[in-house]
């Protein structure tokens, strides 16, 4: 690197350093939103992708409860983590739902009388219906960030 990049690289580093840390916040909310948004329709996913939409849900989640004391708006705030919670409920329970069988049968407890009730494919649909639900109500719920 030369002397004329390495100064190009200061003076990005000072701009950044230099501006607001509520448009960092806003990038880093948005991009995060963005990604959770942007995983199409929920009930289609499969159960990967299922669980890869949860852990962004899940940083996004705690970042916006970082970030919070920068944005004022409390009470969109509170209803947009409220909105985050129920969805990232609803996705936990597809994913439980979706590794129960492995899981029983590691134990050596898929024979066990009601352990057939933890995976059955009525429980699915509605969790289904209750995660595009749940998905609906966050997408709705307003970006307290801008």
């Amino acid at each position: 690197m030369d002397f004329n990049e390495r100064l190009a690289e200061r003076q990005k580093g000072a701009a950044l350093l230099a501006s607001p840390a509520k448009s960092f916040v806003s990038t880093v909310l948005d991009k995060l939103w963005k990604r959770v948004t942007r995983g199409g329709n929920l009930v289609y996913l499969d159960d990967e992708a299922r669980h890869q939409l949860r852990i962004t849900a899940k940083k996004l989640r705690y970042s916006a409860e970082f970030f919070s004391p920068l944005c004022m708006e409390t009470k969109r705030h509170k209803r947009f983590i409220t909105a985050m919670e129920g969805l990232q409920d609803q996705l936990g329970s597809l994913i439980d739902l979706a590794t129960a069988p492995d899981m029983l049968s590691k134990l050596a407890l898929s024979g066990v009388p009601g352990a057939g009730d933890l995976v059955s494919a009525a429980d699915k649909g509605t969790l289904l219906n209750a995660t595009a639900e749940a998905e609906d109500a966050f997408v709705d719920a307003k970006r307290f960030w801008r």
